[in-house]
């Protein structure tokens, strides 16, 4: 059995000011995922974005011309699943132009603990102002080796891209509507929140459920 769950704890140790999933952005240089697509993920522009993945995560850019940037969400994050309890997540992205220029959601994926990254495919550029859904399935590569170790996620990671056009204008991409999806339900078929616990209890992961 599997199911939904929306992740919203605190990280170990400290104290955020906010209890939300994944939190805080950092922008990564050009990645070859190991698993899933393994079609380079190239980056040629530095931009990070802003907000909760998992309430409301946007990334805005006034640049022309064809540009890539890869972010990883998570750099301020709360807790990282293991990755014994995950088979991937889904979330929905928008667009608020379709301009030549507009930025645009190009592929996303998840980052293991060892630095390795499952991908999807890559994605075309929307020609709509739609909220679009996506789930990601990982495969059972990558699966293996989340579970290995008790590696976990430690970033959902984005590749935008910029395409065409000769000017510049602001234009955004939101992710929102973020969850993880489960493997399984954990005893009682009932998944407890962490930040309903003392940061005591949290230090030990079969304290999640």
């Amino acid at each position: 059995m599997s199911t939904k769950k929306l992740l919203n704890t605190k990280s170990y140790g400290s104290s955020p000011k906010h209890n939300k999933a994944m939190y805080g952005t950092v922008s990564s240089d050009s990645i070859t995922p190991t698993y899933g697509n393994i079609n380079q993920w190239s980056k040629n522009l530095t931009h990070t974005g802003s907000g909760d993945i998992s309430d409301s995560w946007k990334i805005e850019t006034d640049v022309g011309k064809t540009y890539t940037m890869i972010n990883l969400i998570g750099s301020q994050s709360g807790f990282y699943p293991p990755g014994r309890l995950l088979m991937g997540f889904s979330f929905s992205h928008a667009q608020n132009s379709t301009a030549s220029r507009a930025v645009w959601l190009k592929g996303y994926g998840a980052m293991s603990s060892a630095g390795k990254l499952w991908s999807s495919g890559f994605l075309s550029k929307q020609n709509d102002y739609n909220s679009h859904s996506k789930e990601a399935r990982f495969d059972s590569n990558f699966m293996q080796h989340l579970r290995d170790n008790d590696r976990y996620v430690e970033y959902i990671a984005f590749l935008f891209s910029t395409a065409g056009g000769s000017s510049s204008r602001k234009t955004a991409c939101t992710i929102n509507n973020f969850k993880f999806t489960w493997v399984d339900v954990p005893r009682n078929q009932t998944l407890i929140l962490p930040k309903l616990r003392n940061y005591s209890e949290r230090n030990d992961i079969n304290a999640i459920a």
